[in-house]
């Protein structure tokens, strides 16, 4: 038995362990061939053929077929931006919602957490750019 990956012109569609005439009675019209194993997750159709994937980059991104790069997906990049500041600020909510604790800092201190809060409160308006996001540092 041996390993094919059954695409069509778009796409992979199945990878099959089986002899060569189990291949022919799984190949639909229009569909190709080869040995070995190739899944969608590191392999593309172009031109009839298969391509490896490039470097998927380490922010969110869309793989073009048509340059073979991958596009920065911006959209995801500001959510997941609002996502973790969200999560900062709610890991602030004991601190500067709790009377006792806020009036056990000194002025100094509660100046700080003031200031950390408010930057984050601020983003992504005071950036540019969510793939290189400068993070306020909190309060030690």
């Amino acid at each position: 038995m041996i390993h094919y990956t059954i695409f069509n012109s778009d796409s992979i569609r199945t990878v099959l362990h089986t002899t060569p005439e189990g291949l022919q009675l799984n190949l639909q019209s229009g569909e190709s061939y080869v040995e070995g194993e190739f899944y969608d997750d590191r392999y593309y159709v172009k031109n009839g053929s298969l391509h490896e994937f490039p470097a998927k980059p380490d922010y969110p991104a869309n793989f073009d077929k048509a340059s073979e790069s991958w596009v920065w997906d911006e959209e995801i990049s500001w959510g997941q931006l609002r996502h973790q500041r969200d999560l900062l600020l709610s890991e602030l909510d004991p601190i500067v919602s709790n009377p006792l604790r806020w009036a056990g800092f000194d002025a100094t201190k509660q100046s700080e957490y003031t200031t950390y809060r408010q930057t984050l409160l601020d983003l992504p308006e005071n950036t540019t750019d969510p793939r290189n996001v400068i993070w306020p540092l909190l309060p030690s």
